[in-house]
């Protein structure tokens, strides 16, 4: 018998605020989540890619894009120090930036628990990484299926550019 285990362990269903019982994902999202709110989610798995100029950006919707700001970057020449770059790598780096507990607006209530980080409680910032490491992972899927001869660097941190929080982003190699 081979057991090839998801992505996300199980055990991670124990921080969350809305314990139910559920000791699986199927469970829990079966009795929590709207198919509207699972099918968001699918969504946000697998954005819309431009490339322009030879840069390669996400956007939540395509339409979107402004080609007269797309080509602005920054890089950092010191902590908390950004100084402005038209590198590509940078460019990428800056614009693909998404910060991950900003993005949420709603937050499970967790009465007593300490705040950890940029107003987020431990469990939350561990699942702000968890959330993170799993768009990391379709994100480049996706990616290699849009732009297969290309290659992508993420990175996944507290705290990256300008943004605060758990931050994802990419850019080309």
């Amino acid at each position: 018998m081979t057991i090839c285990k998801g992505k996300i362990p199980k055990n991670v269903l124990n921080l969350f605020s809305s314990d139910i019982g559920a000791t699986d994902f199927f469970g829990y999202v079966g009795n929590m989540v709207s198919i509207e709110q699972a099918t968001a989610v699918i969504g946000i798995l697998s954005p819309d890619f431009v490339e322009y100029n030879n840069h390669i950006f996400w956007k939540a919707d395509s339409s979107d894009f402004s080609p007269q700001s797309a080509l602005t970057g920054f890089r950092e020449n010191k902590p908390g120090q950004l100084l402005p770059s038209t590198e590509r790598r940078d460019v990428e780096r800056y614009q693909n930036n998404f910060s991950v507990n900003q993005f949420f607006s709603k937050w499970e209530d967790s009465p007593g628990s300490p705040v950890l980080k940029v107003g987020l409680t431990e469990k939350d910032h561990k699942l702000c990484h968890i959330f993170a490491r799993q768009i990391e992972q379709y994100w480049h899927i996706a990616l290699r299926e849009c732009f297969p001869d290309r290659n992508f660097e993420f990175e996944v941190a507290d705290n990256i550019l300008d943004e605060y929080g758990v931050c994802l982003t990419f850019f080309q190699l």
